[in-house]
């Protein structure tokens, strides 16, 4: 059984985004897989606090290895990642998916409308 992400990143930090093995820094052991870019768009499972800082886990590379990158500073001072809930995840549509339902229903209505009148 497969998981599917929840959250798309997209890197915002100036000098670009370390993805990690594990959720802490360089300095408590975690280990730099690799470095990405401002704009980069990754995707993650799960966004966790550990700490005074905001992580998240990635949907990895290689499915083995886990991925981690920082999300956010406890007090927000520091925002390393855009996060965009996914439609379908806890809150991630923002109400989209239930104003599409409904425009949808309005939609069949008026079809049904429009052929009872010929």
């Amino acid at each position: 059984m497969e998981q599917e992400p929840k959250y798309l990143l997209i890197v915002r930090a100036k000098a670009g985004l370390k993805v990690r093995d594990t959720p802490r820094p360089e300095s408590e052991g975690g280990v730099a897989r690799r470095s990405e870019p401002v704009g980069k768009q990754l995707y993650a499972y799960d966004i966790h606090w550990i700490g005074p800082v905001q992580y998240a886990r990635l949907v990895p590379q290689n499915p083995l290895k886990p991925e981690w990158v920082r999300v956010a500073e406890a007090d927000n001072s520091v925002v390393y990642v855009d996060v965009i809930a996914l439609e379908g995840s806890t809150g991630g549509d923002n109400g989209v998916g239930a104003i599409a339902a409904a425009l949808n229903r309005i939609a069949d209505a008026l079809l049904v409308l429009a052929g009872s009148k010929k």
